[in-house]
């Protein structure tokens, strides 16, 4: 009886044992799967946070594109209005030679040219059509050199060296073009309230 009592001694330690590995491997284990949850739900707050920045830069960089686009779209259609005005003011222009306005335009452009060019001799070159005109201006103003009928223009005239050297453009083109690029911004701020 004393070895049943014994073996049943060591049975129930043994029992015991087993339960006690039994308890502890259990802790272990939700403990295991408690630090894996954890991980996992840092391991997925982390990676919802980088697809977040991710998204929110992607974003940005689409705003900051489509921004560009809108401002280079409304730059080229400023522009494009810009021209429109440009080449209606030429069409109007290129009629000033029928305008009783045009002498007086003429003389002012010669008188112009002259003073530009100072006591150096030069030659005047006008368009055919504005030949007489010129001539008599000159005459009006006492004024002596030589005229060529050697451009085409809207209007005005050009004076020069007799070398070709210096040469002094007082054309409606020239003039127009001149005012296109010194008064661009002036001129945008008129059309777009800039």
């Amino acid at each position: 009886m004393a070895f049943e009592s014994l073996l049943k001694s060591v049975e129930e330690s043994a029992h015991e044992r087993e339960q006690e590995l039994r308890k502890k491997a259990q802790k272990q284990a939700e403990e295991i799967r408690a630090d894996a949850q954890k991980q996992a739900e840092e391991i997925h707050e982390r990676a919802i946070r980088e697809a977040e920045k991710s998204a929110a830069i992607e974003r940005n960089k689409q705003l900051y594109l489509a921004k560009g686009e809108l401002k280079e779209q409304d730059l080229r259609s400023r522009e494009k209005i810009f021209a429109a005005a440009f080449d209606e003011a030429g069409a109007q222009l290129a009629r000033l030679r029928q305008e009783k306005t045009y002498p007086a335009v003429f003389e002012r452009l010669t008188r112009e040219a002259i003073a530009a060019m100072g006591t150096t001799p030069y030659r005047l070159h006008v368009d055919t059509r504005d030949r007489d005109l010129c001539t008599r201006t000159l005459a009006a103003l006492g004024v002596r050199c030589e005229v060529l009928a050697d451009i085409e223009c809207a209007g005005g005239l050009t004076a020069s060296s007799p070398d070709g050297l210096v040469r002094i453009s007082n054309t409606v083109e020239s003039r127009l073009e001149r005012i296109r690029e010194h008064k661009r911004r002036d001129i945008y701020a008129v059309l777009f309230g800039d």
